[in-house]
């Protein structure tokens, strides 16, 4: 025998492979979720497997026609489909049949998306005879894409909305500062009292833009405590921040309750930052004539920070908001902020394995932070 015949007969697959090849393809394919289609040209048959009819809601032993394929299309993208299907039957065209839609259950009505790729089968008169190809149900990607891009706007709205206000608030606070400023030299007698709005006007533009730099990537949750110590006491660096505050609102009325016994493992910076926010919150809505509490204690490997205001209560339903970035409860006026401060306060609470809690009752609102001395 020539030895060439003898080789070509060696190349011929047997039964046993052929079966072996197509139950590797199937495994393959269920592995894959993908299911295989046929449309046959001319009298409109449609071949699904139940994989496909499940990715139109349908059950796997109902019949199924063209028909139920152009109806179980999303209504907008019924005529882009139609053009794509179209396409790839076309004998002068004989294009790639590769789209994404979206479906509407027959039965169950959920809505699907769906990726299919496929090609046209073509005569030797060049007429089309049949279009197969393979879909796969991508919805949980969709889902992912949607959401990813939804939380990329919401951020591009809250960034917008940040350098909005920021710009709006440092404006205005320049303005009087620039006001008062004036009036300083025509008014020399009132300067006392322009030196006081000057001196709160640059107190909130400091403060306004020392939160925008917290939130700015890398100097937030763990790395926003830098300098940890526990060999200074941290009780002189709470009484500097309090009179910082009373220096700023001269005409408020602070109770201070301060004994610490322990010395405090911390970034004594960052807690003076947290004791700064919480207060200057206490100020903004301290209802007239009341005081603002100040209690801190450190005792049996626990440290604890409260700051109490009355007036206006924060609602339940804005409990789970409070800490959340650029979130602002319903203020008016110029008490409108950013947003950043509680959520500063609490990446602090958190690099300190720390907590905070929010309480409010009969017209009390309380602040409190709590963390193991030597974290």
């Amino acid at each position: 025998m020539h030895p060439l015949r003898h080789q070509s007969r060696d190349l011929v697959p047997t039964a046993g492979e052929l079966l072996s090849a197509e139950e590797r393809l199937r495994l393959a394919t269920e592995a894959a979720d993908i299911g295989w289609w046929d449309v046959e040209q001319g009298n409109g048959r449609l071949l699904w497997p139940p994989r496909v009819k499940a990715m139109f809601g349908i059950s796997p032993d109902a019949p199924v026609s063209l028909e139920d394929f152009y109806n179980g299309l999303h209504p907008d993208d019924r005529e882009r489909v139609a053009t794509v299907f179209a396409s790839a039957a076309d004998p002068a065209r004989r294009a790639i049949y590769d789209v994404e839609y979206r479906t509407i259950g027959k039965e169950d009505g959920v809505i699907r998306w769906v990726a299919a790729k496929g090609h046209g089968v073509f005569d030797e008169s060049d007429g089309c005879i049949r279009v197969i190809g393979a879909a796969i149900d991508i919805t949980e990607r969709k889902l992912a894409q949607e959401e990813r891009l939804a939380r990329q706007m919401s951020e591009a709205e809250r960034r917008e909305q940040c350098i909005a206000v920021l710009g709006h608030d440092v404006k205005n606070r320049l303005a009087l500062v620039s006001s008062a400023t004036r009036l300083m030299l025509r008014y020399p007698e009132q300067a006392a009292e322009l030196a006081e709005q000057i001196e709160l006007s640059i107190t909130r533009m400091s403060a306004l833009i020392e939160n925008i730099l917290d939130f700015t990537p890398g100097r937030i949750g763990g790395r926003c405590i830098n300098n940890i110590d526990e060999s200074k006491p941290l009780e002189p660096v709470l009484l500097q921040i309090i009179e910082e505050l009373i220096g700023v609102h001269p005409a408020l009325d602070f109770k201070i309750d301060i004994d610490l016994r322990e010395l405090v493992k911390c970034d004594r910076l960052r807690i003076g930052q947290l004791l700064s926010n919480f207060l200057g919150n206490a100020c903004v809505y301290c209802a007239p004539n009341t005081p603002v509490h100040v209690y801190a204690r450190a005792e049996e490997g626990q440290f604890e920070l409260s700051v109490t205001n009355s007036g206006e209560v924060i609602q339940p339903s804005e409990f789970e908001r409070l800490f959340q970035p650029f979130f602002r409860g319903e203020v008016g006026g110029s008490r409108k902020g950013l947003g950043l401060g509680l959520y500063i306060c609490s990446e602090i609470a958190k690099a300190h394995e720390g907590v905070i809690e929010v309480k409010t009752r009969e017209g009390k609102t309380c602040f409190t932070f709590r963390m193991p001395t030597g974290f």
